[in-house]
């Protein structure tokens, strides 16, 4: 396995159990996540992760042309090993190296990840949390378009240009980007109040952070 998925996977975690998402649709879940009692995955296993992406990926190309009436493949990670509680945005706030707001100004590239799409977002950041961006930053999101299929994890979204989120990011130096958290680290906002409300949530979590222990 290259070390470039090494570091990529050795930087996210995955949501186990999402069922209810398809009960209350994308952004009202991600908007819901405080009263969750989900529990994240980690994959800390390189051997566990080759052999995922050989067993799910062929050779087909990757494309930032989507195409009109793509497939869609959600790939679910629950199964691997559990790491935090994702309600308690303390840890949540710990493990990432950002936290802020932004609008999505548009794609900026798609790549594959030892087989695995990937797919790049220019992002004008506006409000920080955590940390101290300016102007306009990379956002790699995991999944994307591979020949006629839409390739999503646990069902995330892409981002969608022209919309505001609350990002949880965690940097990749190699690639200069910064990664989110699939599902929650993308919190679409829907208006002035719920970003407020965001915020606040937010920054109490930064204060009373629970830095993530990458040991255990």
């Amino acid at each position: 396995m290259s070390n470039k998925i090494k570091q990529e996977m050795n930087k996210i975690e995955i949501p186990k159990e999402l069922s209810e998402r398809s009960e209350i649709g994308v952004s009202k879940a991600k908007l819901e996540m405080g009263n969750s009692k989900r529990r994240w995955t980690f994959v800390i296993a390189s051997v566990m992760a080759a052999s995922l992406a050989l067993a799910i990926f062929g050779p087909n190309y990757f494309t930032n042309n989507p195409p009109e009436n793509p497939g869609i493949r959600i790939i679910d990670l629950s199964k691997i090993s559990t790491a935090f509680d994702v309600s308690d945005t303390r840890r949540l706030v710990g493990w990432a190296d950002n936290v802020f707001i932004g609008k999505v100004i548009g794609q900026d590239g798609t790549k594959s990840i030892d087989g695995f799409p990937e797919t790049q977002f220019k992002v004008e950041v506006s409000d920080n949390i955590k940390g101290e961006f300016n102007g306009t930053v990379i956002v790699n999101q995991q999944g994307g378009y591979k020949g006629n299929e839409l390739i999503l994890i646990e069902n995330d979204q892409l981002l969608q240009e022209g919309q505001s989120y609350l990002f949880v990011t965690r940097h990749l130096k190699k690639e200069n980007w910064n990664t989110l958290v699939p599902v929650y680290g993308d919190i679409l906002i829907t208006n002035e109040e719920a970003k407020k409300e965001l915020i606040e949530k937010y920054t109490t979590a930064y204060k009373n952070e629970i830095l993530f222990n990458m040991s255990k």
